[in-house]
């Protein structure tokens, strides 16, 4: 495949990612940090992107946020990590973005601000859990629009080096088959993962082709590992060891000056797309089986403490690889592990100090007990986002403000199914939440939810699109016309009436709604754990929120299932002549299947 490109040499200059943690914290349990990228530039300060976590990461498609264009993701305050697939691109062989040239070649090519935005890229989506083609010993199976590719580790490594992105994803082995894996699977994706993430860790200058002086043998990348072992708790121990035993011979050489692969690593990474996957029937002839999520349980991670007192395994006398050697037979491992069992086993031999992401999460309540039980920083919004999809306006604060606690009969949901008829008439804003814990209303100077929905503003400036509109806007620039006021709120009636009509721009303003529900959550996090100066009565107080919150708000997020079955009807009901007939008999055909199950 392509050499090495020349992004690697020494005159590009990479950025650095940091992490800090705003207290001393144990192990696990809540923590405040902030995640520092300081990009060089020939002026005399250099650029610093400052986000605070726990905070979160937009996913994007062929490069592009969903329903967003590049203005709306520059308006959206909230959103100042964006991770990119790149498997999306590899339809072309070289991918077209390696096509672009200048520094910065990914935020130049997708028209990301990068005073503004940290932009990573993964080979794969974290969020397809879909089955694929088992990975090979040197390569691993993309999926893009004209099937399935083979990327190799130069591939991959040619990629990143020519990208330059400010975040990094090691190839992982993860097998997309239906569980459960053998003994030799899971040791094998382990193995693989860890000589994947070697590849990626060495030396800049460290290729066949390149000067390899000693200014050159430096580790520029901020490289994220997704924790390999799967459901096995053992299996996960065994890579997080493998991360951090000192490397000898050969090993050591490749990744010089690194004594273990841990000191390259930037960041942990868990995608839980594929633990929520329910494992396929043997005897199954449908294949959607095999994709079938677990329904949202509340004590999925309860019993934290089950693992506090489990003796590890002792560094001095553990063998050099312990990916074959501490995976224990099949017979002795746990039939259902919980996510916070696997998190823990992973994390349990790392360093604090390192930000930990994680991805696929389904539910706000989710993600508060991952903060509370394990220490998470950043998260996916990719649930949000599919909120928008089938016409969701999320609605929900954190914490609870008195008096918005759920009524005697139910729960309150988590937004507004606004395909359903009775937001026809309602011409009160998306969010009431807000409302209640601010005690205010919408008006021209006190914005209640900053999103583009709640609290539309006149642009200050004309936008240009081209050299025309400069030039025509120049005359008028000084109109003598006040900008900058909030315009009234979009209501539920009019984001319903879109919908119903199947306008674009309804998704649109959802996605920036439900984003901006999203960073308030995470907000009221940050501020409640740092609003105590004792660290033990920051985790008391915000545990209780925590079970406040899920008293209030319907963990089951039956709104959604709703949601779909109304936005399914819309679907169908699109369209004129021809594709009307199509959808009709689509539609009665899954009906009468219904019916036969």
């Amino acid at each position: 495949m392509a050499q090495t490109p020349g992004a690697q040499r020494a005159g590009v200059r990479f950025p650095k990612l940091t992490f800090t943690l705003e207290q001393e914290t144990p192990q696990f349990g809540p923590r405040v940090g902030r995640l520092c990228l300081t990009r060089s530039s020939d002026s005399p300060c250099n650029h610093v992107i400052d986000i605070p976590t726990p905070n979160f990461l937009v996913g994007t498609s062929r490069g592009v946020v969903p329903h967003f264009s590049r203005d709306h993701v520059r308006s959206a305050n909230g959103i100042s990590w964006i991770n990119v697939p790149f498997e999306s691109f590899l339809e072309h062989t070289p991918p077209v973005p390696t096509y672009q040239a200048g520094p910065q070649p990914l935020h130049n090519f997708l028209g990301f601000d990068s005073s503004k935005h940290i932009v990573s890229l993964s080979l794969r989506d974290p969020l397809d859990a879909r089955e694929m083609p088992p990975n090979g010993s040197t390569h691993a199976s993309a999926l893009c629009m004209r099937g399935v590719r083979k990327v190799t580790l130069a591939d991959w490594r040619s990629y990143v080096l020519k990208m330059q992105p400010d975040i990094a994803f090691a190839l992982s082995d993860t097998p997309f088959t239906a569980a459960p894996h053998s003994q030799k699977r899971i040791t094998k994706s382990i193995e693989r993962s860890a000589a994947w993430l070697a590849d990626l860790l060495r030396p800049v200058g460290s290729t066949i082709n390149d000067s390899t002086s000693e200014s050159n043998h430096t580790h520029p990348l901020n490289v994220f590992v997704h924790m390999a072992g799967g459901a096995s708790t053992s299996a996960r121990k065994s890579f997080s060891y493998s991360l951090t035993e000192t490397l000898h011979g050969l090993e050591a050489d490749a990744v010089k000056p690194l004594l273990c692969l841990d000191e390259g690593v930037a960041g942990y990474a868990f995608d839980l797309a594929v633990l929520h996957m329910r494992p396929a029937p043997l005897l199954a002839h449908n294949d959607r089986g095999r994709c079938i999520e677990i329904p949202e349980n509340p004590l999925v991670l309860q019993n934290s403490e089950s693992l506090a007192g489990m003796t590890t395994p002792d560094t001095a006398s553990t063998p050099t690889s312990h990916s074959s050697s501490t995976i224990e037979p099949l017979s002795f491992l746990s039939l259902t592990p919980t996510l916070d069992e696997l998190l823990r086993a992973s994390l349990g031999p790392l360093p604090t100090l390192k930000p930990r992401l994680v991805t696929g999460v389904r539910s706000p309540h989710e993600i508060l007990r991952l903060i509370r039980d394990i220490g998470v920083d950043v998260f996916d919004a990719g649930w949000v986002v599919k909120a928008a999809d089938i016409g969701v306006a999320l609605d929900f604060i954190f914490p609870v403000p008195s008096g918005h606690d759920s009524g005697p009969d139910r729960k309150r949901d988590i937004g507004h199914n606004l395909y359903d008829s009775k937001y026809a008439h309602d011409f009160t804003c998306l969010t009431d939440a807000f409302l209640a814990g601010n005690n205010t209303t919408p008006s021209s100077t006190s914005p209640v939810c900053p999103c583009i929905a709640c609290s539309p503003v006149a642009p200050t400036s004309p936008i240009h699109h081209s050299k025309v509109d400069v030039q025509s806007h120049e005359a008028h620039s000084n109109d003598g016309v006040v900008r900058g006021q909030f315009l009234p709120p979009f209501t539920r009636a009019y984001l319903h009436h879109l919908l119903h009509t199947h306008e674009m721009s309804a998704h649109t303003l959802l996605v920036a709604h439900n984003v901006a529900v999203l960073d308030a959550l995470l907000t009221g996090v940050r501020t409640m754990l740092l609003g105590h100066a004792d660290q033990n009565e920051a985790a008391a107080v915000f545990s209780q929120e925590i079970t406040r919150f899920e008293e209030t708000y319907d963990g089951a997020m039956s709104v959604l299932y709703t949601a779909r079955d109304d936005w399914k009807d819309v679907k169908h009901a699109r369209g004129k002549g021809r594709l009307a007939r199509e959808a009709q008999k689509d539609k009665e055909a899954q009906s009468v299947h219904s019916t036969e199950v």
